[in-house]
């Protein structure tokens, strides 16, 4: 069964512009260095309530149903729902009695926590619909990272927001390989399995995921050969429950979900929300999560340390005014006056931390595709390791530990090891001999290969194609830590004496369909009447 309350409220994590928006007149201080376990607390908003007559309990291991009735009866609660893979019940209480209610339960010493459900304001607004470019992919070299990889179909990104709509010409197409770009999903604010976006903020992220491309439509998603998980947790006013926050991060991560999309938040932790959390990280999947709009602390779920929390950046790779900020930020990306694609089959600008997260997401998916053997931790890593230092040197709370750059995060996958079968690596122009004497041809194998857990499809050709020299394939060999192939060079004696210049260009494509390469190497041939051999004396004394 599910937790469900709508009423229960959970932001949006989009700013507001083109409105007044509240901010802190002053620069906030710097914090310290980031932690490496919890992370920082958020900063009371002051605006901050529960839901009337309801409280979320975790009851302990091995305590009998009875038991816990019998608990419950003590406060004047009912169960009403329950989420079975993190043990979290919803409790209908007496209204006005919910923290007593959740303080006595507490201190029972039958419950690992009870806890009032918190809410927060959605902040959702299109902003300038003027501004006409994707400015975001080439501030952070999406379009140099697509020549390596644009994603492929067994990496699913799961959307958690208001939904997305399913007939949007950008979203509703195939991937590469013929599947479909939106997988099912489920929507858990109104118990249904139909999760289509009655808001636009889901169908807004979902296109900076994964937007369709190369099909003469709109925009284009940072990821878009990837496939979309649509999860609503939210309903029209961009506004939704913990429960169903928390039933929808289970629910992607029991459903093939690698990476978890998360532009919402709100100023109060939560038990419930931290179990998912831990639930889903437990079983590899990487959340990625906005941090928040407030020019405060960060926002949960993005404060939790099982979640990669995004800051927002402008086209000048200044931090957003409105960007939240603290020791557990990891990364910034770009999240003003963003386009995507919009509820009803159009397109718009929006700018907030729910605009940058999925450009991480996106990121994240594009190096999972790169790299299938990585864990959630392994993708995040290279991600923190590639970010643009802004700020101070090194890691800092207002940018963590930089502005991402897809080129740089895949860059590794493009380069290619080249060396002679023989032994020695290539290290400049391979350079050939011969003469009218005694050396007629000359031939040298050449190895390329590439640390992977594909396959590698290997080509190879001459750049431009000369009639001296002539280049056959070894064959491609696999090996469980490297793909490689040979390649043999053969020249003979061109027309006339003199220097002969080509290129051999070496490219290659994994299994999972990611490009490799290319990598050029200079060939020289070198054509003289003899070649002189120069013998030196040897003195004994």
């Amino acid at each position: 069964m599910t937790l469900k309350n709508k009423s229960f409220i959970l932001t949006l994590l989009l700013i507001v512009l083109g409105l007044a928006v509240p901010v802190l007149a002053q620069e906030p201080a710097a914090t310290s260095s980031p932690g490496t376990s919890t992370a920082p607390p958020v900063a009371d908003l002051g605006n901050s309530s529960f839901v009337p007559g309801e409280i979320l309990v975790k009851f302990k291991p091995g305590l009998k149903s009875q038991g816990a009735n019998n608990g419950l009866a003590r406060v004047g609660g009912r169960a009403v729902e329950k989420v079975p893979a993190i043990d979290v019940t919803r409790v209908e209480v007496p209204q006005g009695r919910e923290l007593a209610a959740a303080a006595a339960l507490q201190t029972s010493g039958d419950v690992a926590f009870a806890e009032p459900n918190y809410i927060a304001y959605a902040l959702d607004t299109p902003s300038d619909p003027y501004f006409s470019s994707q400015w975001a992919y080439d501030v952070a070299e999406f379009s140099s990272a697509w020549d390596i990889t644009k994603g492929n179909s067994d990496v699913v990104v799961a959307v958690i927001d208001t939904g997305i709509d399913l007939d949007h010409p950008d979203l509703n197409c195939t991937v590469s390989d013929g599947a479909t770009k939106i997988t099912s999903g489920f929507d858990f604010y109104n118990g249904d399995d139909n999760p289509d976006d009655d808001n636009g903020h889901g169908t807004h992220v979902a296109g900076t995921v994964a937007g369709c491309t190369d099909n003469g439509l709109g925009v284009s998603g940072a990821a878009p050969n990837v496939r979309l998980m649509p999860i609503k947790v939210l309903g029209s006013g961009g506004s939704g429950s913990y429960a169903d926050v928390a039933d929808g991060i289970i629910y992607a991560a029991n459903n093939g979900a690698k990476i978890i999309n998360l532009s919402l938040g709100g100023s109060s932790g939560s038990d419930t929300i931290l179990n998912a959390v831990e639930y889903a990280y437990n079983k590899g999947v990487l959340i990625v999560a906005a941090s928040g709009n407030a020019n405060t602390s960060i926002y949960y779920p993005a404060a939790y340390s099982q979640v990669m929390a995004v800051g927002s950046t402008d086209s000048g790779d200044t931090r957003s005014s409105f960007s939240n900020y603290g020791a557990g930020l990891d990364v910034v990306a770009p999240g003003e006056f963003i386009n995507s694609t919009m509820r009803g089959g159009g397109y718009g600008y929006l700018s907030g931390t729910s605009m940058a997260s999925p450009h991480v997401a996106g990121l994240a998916a594009l190096v999972w595709s790169a790299e299938p053997g990585l864990t959630h931790n392994g993708v995040r890593q290279i991600i923190r390791d590639t970010a643009d230092d802004l700020g101070s040197v090194g890691y800092d709370n207002f940018f963590g530990y930089g502005r991402i750059n897809a080129w740089s995060a895949l860059e590794k996958y493009a380069t290619i090891d080249v060396h002679y079968a023989s032994g020695g690596t290539v290290t400049g122009p391979i350079t050939f001999f011969v003469d009218d004497v005694g050396i007629a041809s000359n031939s040298t194998t050449i190895r390329v290969s590439k640390a992977s857990q594909e396959t590698i499809t290997w080509n190879a050709s001459l750049s431009p194609d000369q009639s001296w020299i002539a280049l056959t394939s070894g064959g491609t060999g696999i090996t469980a830590a490297a793909a490689y192939g040979d390649y043999t060079l053969a020249v003979t004696r061109p027309a006339a004496h003199g220097t002969y210049t080509t290129n051999l260009v070496i490219t290659g494509q994994t299994a999972s369909g990611t490009q490799v390469g290319p990598e050029v190497v200079a060939i020289k041939l070198v054509y003289v009447s003899e070649i002189q051999t120069l013998y030196f004396p040897t003195i004994v004394k």
